[in-house]
């Protein structure tokens, strides 16, 4: 994949895509069951009972040179036999037969195949199997789900083509593709809350991907959201052109990633690409793109219920109203705890709850409104107004338990919160305090109205933090982009990058410069007479620092002196590292104490460079403190990196100390952004470490670039 497929990825998107070339695979008129079997637990027995139990309405056409019949279809003994060719071929059969099977089913123009098996074989000849049926399945232009999958379900069509027992389920608004086959079984099946549009298990994705799903599923009008969880991208500019074709449809995207705490920066040189990771580039991602990323499936789901209201959350809080004291103390704990906002109301709104709720009831957001029991209905609708009315609640919850189908109170409680949501434009939801439920038929008919109900009190917030989220994400303006440097600054910098494999300090110092980064007064030297002269030159008190060729990480070595504050201390340093490290230094003005941060570059193989800042100096790895981002960023992302650093309270002033300049380090990681937008696919890593953030500014007080070349 080119760099310019991943800059401009709708442009890298195979447009047949689009075009319906996946729709003889998800919404197929004729499906063949290869491998069909009457005997009762196999896959094609299996297969071919959800097929029937989900109302299938095409023509069915079990293969199988064995038997004559099943489940009362005529057999066919093989492909070669079926009146017409299928536009949808399951593979229920082993590993052995399937490039013979998948190359008939090609030849005879079946359009489309579902491989549940492996694609492995023992003692296989080179290319392997799962490469040959790629290549038969690339030149018939044939799409294969699989292999290793569970197939996929598609309520809208009634086609259920997977061996799992769903029985007919909802048609609703949720695309759901999911690498885990039992996090698939789970979500797609076990919950008519969620009622899927279609549901993929794209397995090892040999033909299509989850970006092709994703670009069918945008296609698709009843797609309200679509829920992904994923182990990895395998088509990186067809997964980004999806995530732009979801943002400007308004197309809510969830992403549990998998793996996020693999092994990763073995390989990196820099403290950037160690604490990075390989997460890094996806949480930059989807950051950039508004996905909503979870960490938990019942998150997933819980968010996904959500966002399939149509209703996007108003700007403030979470206006919220209870039935209990004890649950809204929870709710508040909870809600600091995962960073959900409560609206401010106004006095106004106070007054209203005010002559609503019992005496020694506080008028106040969140609402305990459940005083001596009369008339809980009126009171806690007349709550629910009131804060849905208020301009600071950007999104409403009545959290109370009506999981019991079997109390009339509770139906009484539904069509409340019914007519409350008629009443408002903003998102009304309902959430239970607990994910065990007495009773599911009164909140899924509730869910079918389009009122999310959600289980649990942590799961009900994170899901409305998500929502807030993507709400300011979406509302940020457009990207201003950094000012390009003269081209000839661009050109001497690439130059130099495709021959160096290393630039040193000072190489990375003037780089930095060049882009507009403020970088101190330094002098490199080889000898004492020149450390001395630099001195001079630059006006004590100085730093001296070992130049050791080779050397990465300089204060790990005792490679770095401050604060020498003569010539006979500068010598004595000097003396020091000559016999230690070697002869080569940097000479150093003293920059003025302040905060130490780091901003780095590190290069990902799928997705490019990856903008990041942290926490600096010697507790850049023990912190692990980090924010990433996908560059180019303006001042105002740049801001946004430094909010979510747990050491954002330092740069506003500590224990006296005065406030961090917080424009100049949002120009500073804006014109590195700018780096990695002219320079980025040359660079491996780039450290500045640290950065010294102060109320006169930011410097780059110390950096190491590793060119591509060196990696």
């Amino acid at each position: 994949m080119s760099r310019s497929e991943l800059t401009n990825p709708s442009a890298a998107y195979d447009s047949h895509v689009g075009a319906g070339w996946l729709a003889p695979l998800f919404e197929p008129r004729s499906i063949a069951i290869l491998g069909a079997s009457d005997k009762p637990g196999s896959f094609g027995r299996s297969t071919l009972e959800q097929l029937l139990a989900g109302g299938f309405r095409g023509r069915l056409y079990p293969v199988n040179p064995r038997i004559s019949n099943v489940l009362g279809l005529t057999c066919y003994p093989t492909l070669a036999d079926l009146p017409q060719p299928a536009d949808l071929v399951i593979y229920a059969v082993p590993n052995a037969v399937l490039e013979t099977e998948v190359a008939l089913a090609a030849q005879l123009g079946c359009r489309s195949g579902v491989i549940f098996a492996s694609g492995y074989v023992e003692r296989d000849q080179s290319p392997p199997l799962t490469e040959r049926l790629v290549s038969i399945a690339r030149k018939a232009s044939m799409p294969l789900c699989g292999a290793n999958c569970m197939g996929f379900i598609n309520p809208s069509t009634s086609t259920y083509a997977t061996w799992y027992k769903t029985g007919s389920l909802r048609s609703g608004g949720l695309g759901l593709i999911s690498h885990s086959g039992s996090i698939f079984l789970t979500l797609s099946a076990n919950d008519a809350r969620l009622a899927p549009s279609l549901a993929v298990s794209p397995g090892q994705e040999l033909v299509i991907t989850a970006a092709d799903c994703m670009h069918h599923m945008l296609a698709q009008s009843q797609t309200r959201a679509i829920a992904l969880v994923l182990e990895t991208v395998r088509d990186p500019a067809n997964f980004i052109a999806a995530l732009e074709l979801a943002s400007a449809r308004d197309i809510p995207v969830i992403a549990l990633k998998i793996g996020r705490t693999a092994q990763s920066a073995q390989l990196a040189k820099s403290h950037s690409g160690a604490i990075a990771g390989n997460d890094a580039a996806y949480e930059a991602l989807f950051d950039h793109h508004g996905v909503m990323r979870v960490r938990t499936v019942d998150e997933l789901a819980a968010t996904a219920m959500l966002m399939l209201e149509p209703r996007r959350a108003f700007p403030g809080g979470l206006g919220a109203v209870l039935d209990s004291g004890g649950a809204r103390g929870m709710l508040i704990d909870l809600a600091a705890d995962v960073g959900v906002p409560f609206a401010a109301i106004g006095e106004k709104s106070a007054s209203r709850l005010r002559s609503v709720l019992d005496f020694g009831l506080e008028p106040v957001n969140p609402v305990d409104a459940w005083g001596t029991g009369n008339d809980p209905v009126a009171i806690i609708q007349a709550c629910l107004e009131t804060v849905a009315d208020d301009p600071d609640t950007g999104l409403i919850l009545l959290m109370s338990d009506i999981s019991n189908d079997d109390d009339p109170g509770n139906a009484d409680f539904a069509k409340m919160a019914q007519t409350v949501r008629d009443g408002t434009d903003k998102p009304v939801i309902v959430g239970l305090p607990w994910s065990q439920h007495r009773g599911k038929a009164l909140t899924t008919a509730l869910a079918a109205t389009g009122l999310p109900v959600l289980d649990g009190v942590e799961n009900v917030l994170l899901a409305v933090r998500n929502a807030f989220r993507r709400r300011d994400q979406r509302a940020l303006p457009a990207l201003q982009a950094p000012l390009f440097p003269a081209t000839e600054v661009v050109v001497k910098w690439r130059r130099a990058l495709k021959s160096d494999a290393v630039l040193d300090e000072t190489g990375t110092l003037a780089l930095l410069s060049d882009f507009g980064l403020l970088v101190p007064r330094h002098i490199a030297a080889d000898n004492l007479d020149q450390v001395l002269a630099a001195g001079r030159s630059i006006g004590f008190p100085v730093v001296l620092k070992s130049a050791a060729p080779g050397l990465l990480h300089k204060s790990d070595v005792g490679g770095v002196q401050l604060g020498l504050g003569d010539e006979a201390e500068l010598r004595a340093a000097y003396e020091d590292f000559a016999n230690r490290l070697g002869p080569r230094a940097v000479v150093a003005e003293t920059i003025a104490r302040g905060v130490e941060m780091a901003i780095g570059l590190v290069n990902d193989d799928q997705f490019g460079p990856i903008l990041m800042i942290s926490a600096g100096g010697t507790l850049i790895e023990v912190l692990r403190d980090r924010a990433v981002a996908l560059p180019p960023v303006d001042r105002l992302r740049a801001k946004r990196m430094v909010d979510r650093l747990s050491l954002s309270p330092l740069l506003a002033g500590h224990r006296g100390n005065p406030s961090a300049d917080l424009e100049a380090l949002a120009d500073a990681i804006v014109a590195v952004s700018a780096i990695a937008r002219d320079l980025g696919d040359q660079i491996a890593e780039m450290d500045i470490n640290p950065i010294i953030v102060s109320a006169s500014g930011a410097v780059a007080v110390d950096g190491l670039t590793f060119s591509r070349k060196g990696f």
